[in-house]
């Protein structure tokens, strides 16, 4: 196991002059460390390229700190706040729930108010396979369990119910699969259905909050945390004060109500038309116990009574009522701050990081500084994908994925940061992992160390990848000279096109690959009123992704029936929680990237870039300040940092069928590509030979132009390996003239020449 060394993490990705970001550090060491801020410039330390480089940057909180271990809770889990000891069961009490468990092997808590370490309260439990009810007082522990083994992914209706004038405890277990609920179908008959009874005395009453999918550890002092975290769906909870006859308890195995409930969390509660964007767990019996979600367990998850019937939980919020938990989730680490940093007026838009130092580690942590609202400080502006860096956040996809080294063709390459993620659980999945039940991991979160997001992190297929990639382009624009602000996508989905309306050139760098429906109305009209965008990257603007209202540090990404995808959406569960909007691909949801780009997601060949072809358009006298100082003959791009050329890693291509321009101008097609580079998924409808680069004409990268409205125009590169480029010989080469000779043109007052359909 790789150990441990000084890692921090700040509130959120974007900020202004004038507003503070809090910055959170944890070591195994005791001691001090130092904490300073500089800028970022080039992350790459690849010896062909110009090496690395920060730029250091006073500020007021550079300085040595006390370094302290802080402790990270994961698991998802709902805690529900009891004062006054009404849901503790002493005198009795009946706890009924719908389960859906993923991984009944393990122990684990499903709903508590119990302490692990005193062993005082009440508890269902998962243990050896089977259902357990446990009753203690600190000394003795009473324990009733089921004798049928627990399936995975099968619905059950189970009760709890402790008769303390009789002293028993009876715990009952009854199937309620139907046709499209669980893993199996109703011809199947699990013989899963139990009730076992016991002695048991009153319980004690822990001083812990009754929990949802875990077991307090001990008793809550400053915080309560949580051990045995449950796996796998529960829906509408209930709890009663006393003990139910036993036709009432055959009601609530049919789904039936029955009065007088002490608390009954309905976890489909709040659902609209914009989803169900909240941390609470709604409690509708009208005694106030509601819960709070930690740990974002998935929403809008299919209940024991899905039908199979409505795909959409805003249509049917009844048949949505299950949250699914993991043991694996995070969505903050919550660690304690360890200082503030009030961005100062006349620092200048960039890319920055803390950098935290202790006996010769080094850790940073990057964030992202916008100019004064209103007052941009360039013509140019750089928006930095944050969505699509959250999307990857700590990605083990090559360490993990089923076959994930075939599929890219290349061998994993893991450094030091690489198998610290995969041996300590605490620093969270990203969107391209599984949860340990099997479950795709949907949301991410910027509320922890994300390593690779370090300016100098290499992919585990041995090339740089998202931030570090984009600093190609950094690097570029300071070394030629430009003057430019940074945004983010944070910045852009909440400000819209008003926030890009002052600058007369926007860069959309490497990668952009996930984005908000904001996000691409906000481009959209930015060139359509006139704007001049450059899109140096490829695969961008592919999956839907949405931003958490309430937690806007984090995205909800859902993988559809198509795309290049880590895993797929199980069934009814394709429509995002945050948003109430359908998941996939934009291009599923008629927004595909040619209809703002010109081009759009054709390919990708991780082992060999290529270089481009120029095409006849590449003569066309309108289009002559475009290839200046570039020979006729020549090849563009075939050199770079990114596998040894301009096309390459992930490419784009035209496709007027998807929406291209009719007047787009298509300058340079790559060419040679390898075997390696395979057509996207999308694009097969059916199995066939012939769909890698070696064989297939649609395995490409398309350089294309065109001009839209009101004076403006796009430039499109179509490959994420474009920026990697861009530093070769001194930064003296084709690929560079390009981009500097449309940046140039696009930043400047002048007009274009317009180039109208043929």
């Amino acid at each position: 196991m790789t150990p441990l060394q000084i890692r921090g993490y700040c509130d959120r990705p974007n900020v202004r002059p004038g507003e503070s970001l809090d910055f959170y550090v944890s070591s195994p060491d005791a001691g001090r460390y130092h904490a300073s801020l500089v800028r970022l410039i080039h992350g790459d330390r690849n010896p062909d390229g110009p090496g690395y480089r920060e730029d250091a940057v006073e500020a007021d909180f550079a300085g040595d700190y006390p370094a302290r271990a802080q402790r990270t809770q994961v698991g998802a889990y709902v805690e529900v706040a009891d004062a006054g000891a009404q849901l503790a069961g002493a005198g009795g009490f009946t706890l009924h729930l719908f389960m859906w468990p993923t991984l009944p092997a393990i122990r684990q808590g499903v709903v508590s108010r119990w302490s692990e370490a005193d062993r005082h309260g009440w508890a269902l439990t998962i243990e050896e396979g089977r259902l357990t009810a446990l009753l203690g007082d600190g000394r003795t522990v009473h324990r009733v369990r089921c004798p049928k083994p627990l399936f995975p992914e099968t619905w059950y209706s189970v009760l709890v119910r402790f008769d303390a004038a009789a002293g028993t405890i009876t715990l009952e277990q009854r199937v309620a699969l139907n046709s499209v609920n669980s893993r199996f179908g109703a011809v199947v008959n699990l013989d899963s259905d139990c009730s076992e009874r016991a002695p048991a005395a009153m319980p004690a009453t822990p001083d812990v909050p009754l929990l949802i999918a875990g077991l307090a550890e001990a008793q809550a002092r400053e915080r309560t945390w949580v051990v045995a975290n449950y796996n796998g769906k529960i829906d509408r909870p209930k709890f009663y004060a006393h003990a139910l006859n036993e036709a009432e308890a055959a009601r609530l195995h049919r789904g039936e109500g029955v009065d007088g409930a002490l608390a009954h969390w309905d976890f489909a509660n709040g659902i609209g038309r914009n989803g169900i964007p909240s941390d609470d767990a709604v409690d509708i019996s009208g005694n106030g116990f509601d819960g709070r979600l930690v740990n974002q367990p998935d929403r809008a998850m299919t209940g024991w009574n899905w039908q199979g019937r409505e795909e959409h939980f805003v249509h049917a919020p009844e048949q949505y009522g299950a949250l699914w938990f993991h043991d694996d989730s995070l969505d903050d680490c919550r660690w304690e701050r360890d200082f503030s940093f009030t961005i100062p007026a006349d620092l200048p838009s960039g890319a920055y990081a803390v950098r935290l130092e202790q006996d010769g580690a080094v850790d940073r942590v990057p964030f992202f500084v916008a100019p004064p609202r209103g007052k941009p400080a360039a013509s140019i502006a750089v928006v930095l994908p944050t969505f699509s860096y959250l999307a990857y956040a700590n990605s083990q996809v090559m360490q993990t994925g089923q076959t994930a080294q075939a599929i890219m063709g290349v061998l994993t390459t893991l450094d030091s940061l690489d198998i610290e993620l995969s041996t300590h659980a605490h620093y969270g999945l990203s969107t391209y992992d599984y949860h340990g039940d099997g479950r795709g991991v949907q949301y991410s979160s910027w509320r922890r160390p994300i390593l690779n997001l370090r300016p100098d992190y290499r992919h585990e297929f041995g090339s740089v990848w998202q931030f570090p990639a984009d600093l190609h382009l950094v690097d570029w624009l300071t070394a030629r000279g430009f003057d430019f602000d940074v945004l983010t996508d944070h910045d852009v989905h909440a400000e819209g096109a008003a926030l890009l309306e002052p600058y007369a050139a926007v860069i959309s760098p490497s990668h952009a690959e996930y984005s908000s429906w904001e996000l691409l109305d906000a481009y959209e009209q930015y060139l359509a009123g006139g704007g001049r965008g450059m899109y140096l990257g490829a695969n961008g603007f592919y999956w839907i992704a949405s931003q958490h209202p309430q937690k806007p540090w984090m995205i909800e990404v859902r993988k559809g029936e198509s795309g290049d995808q880590a895993w797929r959406a199980r069934p009814g569960e394709l429509f995002h929680s945050t948003s109430g909007e359908r998941g996939g691909l934009w291009r599923h949801r008629a927004r595909a990237p040619q209809k703002i780009w010109g081009t759009g997601y054709t390919a990708h060949g991780l082992d060999v870039s290529a270089g481009y072809r120029q095409m006849p358009d590449a003569t066309d006298p309108r289009l002559a300040w475009i290839m200046e100082g570039i020979d006729r003959d020549a090849v563009i791009g075939d050199f770079g940092l990114v596998n040894g050329g301009a096309a390459g890693l992930e490419v784009d291509r035209i496709d007027y069928a998807l929406g291209t321009p009719p007047n787009a101008m298509l300058l340079a097609c790559s060419f040679g590509h390898n075997e390696n580079a395979l057509l996207v998924p999308e694009e097969q409808y059916f199995v066939y030979p012939g769909i890698s680069g070696r064989d297939n004409p649609m395995v490409r990268s398309d350089i294309v132009y065109f001009t839209t409205r009101n004076g403006g125009a796009v430039f499109s590169t179509s490959s994420m390996a474009w920026c990697g480029s861009l530093s070769h010989n001194g930064y003296d080469n084709n690929v560079s003239r390009m981009t500097q000779n449309v940046l140039r043109r696009f930043a400047s007052a002048d007009s274009l020449p317009e180039v109208a359909e043929d």
